[in-house]
């Protein structure tokens, strides 16, 4: 006889999704503090410092909310303010505020693609979540996720072209080996 499947109900399904966002930030959290102990660029040391804080506050953001939906309240407005990577990102990326860096260890390469690998999935499950609800507040607060999410990666991008030397910054390329025309 074929089982029959219940459709979960929409604040079921926001449970679950909250539970896995959590799970998933805490993860991201213990594996950045894991990375910058083990990170032999200080730079590097300190990108992972900063993408723990703002997992951190990614979960304890999640905590709440589903503090709410279990007691039955509607989602919260949370309310974003840039993170210290958003609000980093722009300065890094001026040529001028760039300073020399140490070149990394393949160590240092291994966790910044586990890094980026992490913060590729939490873009896509944030994109899905908020994809799925048709709740406005809790598709804003998904997408605003998603953003910072992004920002990650992006900084952890950076940081690995950076250390492999290849010439970009933030997609930007540095030089060229072509001459002007």
């Amino acid at each position: 006889m074929p089982k029959i499947v219940k459709k979960a109900k929409p604040a079921n399904a926001a449970i679950d999704a909250l539970n896995k966002a959590i799970h998933s930030e805490k993860a991201a959290l213990e594996t950045y503090l894991k990375f910058a102990r083990q990170t032999k660029v200080v730079s590097g040391k300190d990108m992972f410092i900063r993408l723990s804080e703002d997992e951190l506050s990614h979960r304890e953001l999640l905590e709440k909310e589903l503090v709410n939906l279990q007691a039955g309240r509607p989602w919260a407005k949370p309310v974003f303010k840039p993170s210290d990577i958003e609000e980093l990102l722009p300065r890094i990326g001026d040529q001028h505020a760039k300073a020399q860096t140490e070149q990394g260890s393949s160590d240092d390469l291994t966790a910044l693609n586990i890094a980026l690998e992490m913060e590729k999935k939490a873009i896509a499950f944030y994109r899905r979540e908020s994809d799925k609800t048709a709740d406005a507040t809790a598709r804003r607060m998904y997408a605003r996720l998603t953003e910072m999410e992004e920002a990650h990666y992006n900084l952890i991008q950076a940081e690995l072209d950076n250390i492999k030397d290849i010439g970009f910054w933030f997609g930007i390329q540095e030089f060229t080996l072509e001459g002007n025309d």
